[in-house]
């Protein structure tokens, strides 16, 4: 790399002498500081460098002679969204393309042969001559990755994020506000939008739903790619089994499961613990009446009615299709 930046320095006095830049002297101390700084850069970090060089150099000056090093391809400008203009070396003959995480910044640098190759398949396969391109690819690194809880609220997943929703952290009344927008535990969304006044926009299937903040923050979300490694190191449980709570009011005729949870009013709860609706008993939906309401459970061999917003609170786990 030594050789090429000397490659470079040589190249530049013979093109901006030609040229008959100004302030030579002072744009070959900007390219100088820039060389020394082998990842993508601000204009910050060159004054940085400038400095421990012991030069010191107007900003407006630096952003003027970086724009020349663009100019004259010593340099790539490239801008990221929602990101500050940065600078990286543009060695000839080399390209490469980029990986950004959206939660530190990070951008690692990649090459892979088959994707250029394909990227060329592709454009002649429409007639088209390429003849530049860049890609930019947005998710989380590993690092980040390695920081994530289990769980997070879905206010706090990043644009673009696929996740499955596991349980709400809120009272009946908002259960019942989320459950009346027609999402459930168990569903897979994908984050639209995010940050716009708190408000956040995602799709659940075909539909698009808008959370305020207060919502979002109570729903639990768990990424989707942990969702689908888990599966496959549990291959021996039934791809219908939801092991993640869910509300009695959202199971679905002919699920079964275990009671994990009765809340409700001091009324409420007593009246559902006396008619056997306790922690650890299984519960058989049977049908539901003909306008959803009330629906038909079977527990401890009982047959027992219940209104939909009764079976809102209470939490049914392992729940999974069996059949009577």
């Amino acid at each position: 790399m030594t050789d090429t930046h000397e490659q470079e320095k040589k190249q530049f006095k013979r093109l901006f002498q030609q040229q008959g830049v100004d302030q030579f002297d002072f744009r070959f101390q900007v390219l100088e500081a820039f060389l020394k700084l082998e990842h993508h850069v601000i204009i910050k970090d060159i004054q940085v460098q400038l400095k421990a060089d012991g030069v010191k150099l107007d900003k407006g000056f630096v952003l003027n002679s970086m724009e020349l090093l663009c100019r004259f391809g010593f340099a790539s400008k490239i801008e990221f969204d929602d990101k500050e203009t940065q600078y990286e070396h543009r060695h000839l003959g080399l390209h490469h393309d980029h990986m950004v995480c959206i939660k530190c910044g990070s951008i690692l640098e990649f090459k892979d042969e088959a994707i250029e190759k394909q990227q060329l398949k592709v454009a002649d396969a429409y007639g088209f001559h390429m003849l530049q391109h860049k890609m930019e690819i947005y998710g989380i690194c590993s690092k980040c990755m390695e920081h994530r809880t289990e769980l997070v609220p879905l206010h706090k997943a990043k644009q673009g994020e696929k996740l499955i929703v596991k349980e709400f952290d809120a009272g009946r009344n908002m259960q019942l506000r989320i459950s009346s927008m027609g999402l459930k535990i168990g569903d897979l969304i994908e984050i639209v939008s995010a940050g716009f006044g708190g408000q956040v926009v995602i799709s659940a299937g075909e539909n698009r739903l808008i959370l305020g903040k207060g919502m979002a923050e109570k729903i639990r979300v768990q990424p989707f790619d942990r969702i689908k490694t888990q599966r496959h190191d549990s291959k021996q449980e039934s791809n219908d089994t939801f092991r993640a709570p869910l509300l009695l009011s959202q199971m679905k005729t002919g699920q079964e499961g275990v009671i994990r949870k009765v809340s409700g009013e001091s009324v409420l709860r007593r009246r559902l613990l006396e008619m056997g609706i306790n922690r650890g008993s299984t519960i058989y939906v049977e049908k539901y009446a003909p306008l959803k309401d009330p629906i038909e459970l079977i527990i401890k061999g009982y047959h027992i009615s219940l209104r939909v917003h009764e079976a809102a609170n209470i939490f049914v786990e392992n729940v999974k299709f069996k059949k009577r």
